[in-house]
Parts: structure tokens; sequence; C-alpha cells
């Protein structure tokens, strides 16, 4: 897994874009450098760009994941207002996938949201 963590259009947002083949370390990693990206310049907004990363997780770890998700954003103690989550919709079950991370976040007060176009999740993420 390969990611890249930086200002997104005109510094509205922070940008962040995985590759390859889901790590939950690295994962992790890239958690940390968007958390004190968000803490460092007091930009809000984060847009993730997943359409190309790889993972077939079980139900029950995307389930934890949200929860690390919750832990890792407390123990930080700033966190995004909004987070956007792009994906690939090219079948049918991680598009069932993003749709339970989002739900199974968004229960745990994390301000995230799944989309399949880029261009909706900008404009979802910079309204307002």
């Amino acid at each position: 897994m390969e990611y890249v963590v930086e200002y997104g259009q005109d510094g509205k947002y922070i940008f962040a874009s995985a590759t390859g083949v889901w790590d939950p370390a690295i994962d992790n990693a890239m958690v940390g450098q968007i958390l004190e990206m968000v803490d460092s310049t007091g930009v809000l907004k984060v847009l993730l760009d997943i359409h190309e990363l790889q993972f077939n997780l079980p139900i029950v770890r995307i389930f934890e994941r949200a929860k690390e998700m919750r832990e890792a954003r407390r123990q930080f103690g700033k966190t995004s207002l909004k987070a956007a989550i792009v994906y690939s919709a090219d079948n049918a079950k991680l598009e069932e996938d993003m749709i339970f991370f989002e739900t199974a976040s968004r229960n745990r007060g994390l301000p995230y949201r799944a989309f399949k176009n880029m261009d909706a999740a900008i404009a979802w993420l910079i309204d307002s």
C-alpha cells in the first residue's frame, strides 16, 4: 500500500490517496499524517481517494476499523469536520462494505461519508 497526503483545491481540504493492497499498519500511518496535517494547518475537511486501493475485508473487520478510527481521533484530540471517501463502485460487495463503514462510522460520531464519484465528494466536502 502506498499513499500521499497533501493540500487539495486551493487549501480548502486535505487530500489523501491510497493505492495498492490495503495494509492496516500503513493505513494507520496515513491516518496519523492526515490528523497531523489537520492539526498543523487548521484545515478541517479531508478527501480520501481509495478508488485504486484493493481490499476485501470481512464485515466484522470493517466494523472494527470504524471503532479504531474513532479511537485514533480521540487520542489525537483534534480532528476533521468532514471526511469524504471516494471508492470504486466496480463490485457490489465493495459498495455494500462502504455503505456499512459509513454507517458504522457515523454511528460513532465520525463525519465520514462515502462516494462513488469524485466530483460529488468534493461538492459535499467544500459545501459550508
